[in-house]
């Protein structure tokens, strides 16, 4: 087995079907079908499973790919290393949730160009739990993660914390009176949340548990957009981050209150797989990412809290004039 293979491999697993992977590769599907069967006989087992949908790793697969990853990427640091003071090029592969990729997703691309040029940046969007799914499994380098309640086999750098806040439409019935309503009595109306599963949920939850509260929304949806939608229209009092309802609330679309006994906020990280060597590529990306993300604090862009801290070595500096 060579590096070559195992590149064909990481190709395969991330595409999700030897048909995309050989686009992606620009080799013929049996030429990759004949290096994973090879991969296999000297492995002495099956490491995909092919199905309708394409091909599934079998746990020796998905051991070798974290493996198979981690050498690759090591790999192409040590070229970045060799150049030392050569300007980072190659992919850079970024997860972000929606909310966060709405307000960085942009600004990095456009100064990633500007200031890398031989960087290409691809930035993939989910729910929160979905991109540190992607984080542990290596089908991205960095990502911008909600709250993580697991840490292991992680790097995580606090960025910044955020409000969660009760909303609604004004004149809606029910309305706490004053600028802060306490989590019991924020809960007891009807709420507009996002379903079982969803980060900004399941942060409720665990606050509600701890208070000793029952969450029993009136109404389910993931949507920010369309939990929006529905507030607006008085069908009920949504639960967001300052920034997503910062607009509205500004135009007197809505009003909002803060959550206070206890207090609801979420914390905001940068992360990236601490067993896998970032390549200069992603050490770049990742500060230009974080050098962002405190501009947008400072700014007013994001209504938040910035941690205050630098990333740590090995990330290099980056000005952004």
């Amino acid at each position: 087995m060579d590096l070559r293979q195992l590149r064909y491999f990481i190709a395969i697993a991330e595409a999700g079907s030897f048909s995309a992977a050989s686009v992606r590769l620009r080799i013929a599907q049996p030429a990759l079908s004949q290096h994973v069967k090879a991969m296999e006989a000297e492995f002495g087992m099956a490491l995909l499973q092919r199905n309708p949908r394409g091909i599934a790793l079998t746990e020796a697969g998905a051991r070798l790919l974290t493996r198979a990853t981690t050498i690759e990427a090591a790999f192409q640091s040590l070229h970045d290393h060799v150049r030392g003071a050569a300007v980072p090029s190659g992919e850079v592969r970024f997860g972000m949730p929606g909310t966060i990729n709405e307000q960085l997703g942009v600004a990095l691309i456009e100064a990633g160009r500007k200031l890398y040029p031989g960087i290409r940046i691809r930035i993939s969007e989910a729910m929160s739990g979905f991109v540190l799914g992607w984080l542990r499994e290596g089908s991205v380098d960095l990502a911008v993660l909600y709250n993580v309640h697991d840490e292991k086999g992680l790097t995580l750098h606090h960025a910044l914390t955020e409000d969660i806040r009760l909303f609604a439409a004004p004149g809606l019935a029910d309305a706490p009176a004053g600028e802060t309503v306490q989590l019991s009595a924020a809960l007891s109306r009807g709420l507009i949340l996002p379903g079982q599963g969803h980060g900004l949920r399941e942060l409720i939850e665990a606050a509600a548990r701890s208070a000793g509260t029952p969450v029993a929304p009136a109404i389910e949806i993931d949507s920010y957009r369309q939990i929006k939608q529905l507030a607006a229209r008085a069908m009920g009092f949504g639960m967001l981050p300052a920034t997503a309802i910062r607009e509205e609330t500004a135009a007197g679309r809505f009003r909002a209150w803060e959550i206070v006994e206890p207090k609801l906020m979420r914390r905001i990280y940068l992360g990236h797989l601490a067993g896998k060597p970032l390549t200069l590529a992603s050490q770049a990306i990742a500060h230009l990412a974080w050098t962002l993300l405190e501009q947008l604090v400072q700014t007013g862009g994001w209504t938040a809290t910035w941690n205050g801290a630098q990333l740590p070595a090995p990330f290099p500096a980056v000005a952004l004039t």
